[in-house]
């Protein structure tokens, strides 16, 4: 399948935006320094009256500028183009993945931290086709996509952090450098009324030779070769006045290791001025954990207080308290992490 929108198409009203968030981290096992987090740069045009094309680039600076982590440092985290289809709407190309659990765009996360169970099963973007529709109170949508690769993310992680200060999890990731080679489908389906939405979703797809093999190590086990690759989710939120609530319910399976991930935030709106949040997070393997770092248990606290300073420009105060079950050998480190961000935006 190949889709160009080149210099033949007529873009119209196009759109330039961008944000950047700068943070000041004071972590508890190192450091207090300032850093730029992320600077994201996008574009949107209408190619007709009903179809849309977006691109947007993330570029966070403190990354090494080497393989293989140039790919994160600077990061495609859309390019795409979405227009009608029978009576809803299909998006061709990459975006964030918009048939399985809650969305974690900003509205949804609220935190500006992702936290470990969004981390887990719904931060990264796929590429591929996604079709969504509404019908009332109704609606539902289909994905085909190539699969998420096996990778992990660091619990307590600020830019040059030291490995012994961080926990590893696994966790499905857009690895641009490795692309899994498997192909993977999701639905979602619910309801969504002014104050409340709940939906239910599923995905399936398959672990390639090189993830299999990282599972079998990560446990200590003989090679196999159970290529299981599929995941499960309930999600609801409420919002009413000034106060907000969000749930996430996960069951993920990594070949032969099911992990089980909720994740609960209550919050409130002081008017329009200063807002707060109340975040839990708990991811559970069913397999009994080791030395290594990626089969522990995890539990995370997140507490954020929001302070608007003027029309995209807003203060954000975040602690992260993190917690693991080690296994025999290992050591759960000091990695709870407080930051000060200042997100600009135009």
């Amino acid at each position: 399948m190949s889709l160009a929108v080149g210099a033949g198409a007529q873009l119209q009203n196009v759109e330039l935006h961008g944000y950047m968030q700068s943070r000041l981290y004071a972590p508890q096992s190192g450091n207090v320094r300032e850093a730029i987090d992320r600077v994201s740069l996008s574009a949107k045009g209408n190619i007709s009256e009903t179809i849309t094309g977006y691109v947007e680039v993330y570029f966070h600076p403190w990354i090494p500028a080497m393989e293989p982590a140039e790919q994160y440092r600077t990061y495609l985290e859309s390019a795409y183009v979405d227009m009608p289809l029978a009576s809803g709407r299909i998006r061709i190309g990459k975006g964030r993945q918009l048939n399985f659990g809650l969305t974690p765009s900003y509205p949804n996360r609220k935190t500006s931290q992702y936290g470990i169970v969004p981390e887990t099963f719904t931060q990264d973007r796929i590429v591929g086709f996604q079709y969504s529709q509404k019908s009332g109170m109704f609606d539902g949508g289909v994905s085909l996509y190539t699969d998420t690769s096996l990778g992990t993310r660091s619990i307590g992680d600020y830019p040059d952090a030291q490995a012994d200060d961080v926990v590893k999890h696994f966790v499905d990731k857009d690895i641009p450098a490795d692309i899994s080679g498997e192909m993977a489908g999701s639905i979602r389906l619910g309801i969504t009324k002014p104050c409340f939405q709940a939906h239910v979703s599923g995905a399936i797809g398959k672990l390639n030779e090189t993830d299999i093999a990282t599972m079998y190590t990560a446990y200590s086990l003989p090679t196999g070769t159970d290529d299981t690759h599929n995941k499960y989710g309930l999600d609801a939120s409420y919002a009413r006045g000034k106060f907000v609530a969000q749930g996430e319910y996960y069951i993920g399976n990594y070949s032969f290791l099911k992990v089980t991930g909720y994740n609960l935030l209550v919050g409130y709106t002081n008017g329009k001025l200063q807002r707060f949040y109340i975040r839990y997070n708990a991811l559970n393997n069913d397999q009994t954990p080791l030395a290594d770092q990626r089969t522990w248990d995890n539990q995370q606290w997140i507490f954020s207080f929001v302070q608007p300073i003027a029309k995209g420009v807003w203060a954000q105060l975040e602690y992260e308290k993190n917690s693991a079950n080690p296994g025999a050998g290992g050591t759960d480190p000091d990695n709870d992490l407080l930051f000060l961000e200042f997100f600009t935006g135009f």
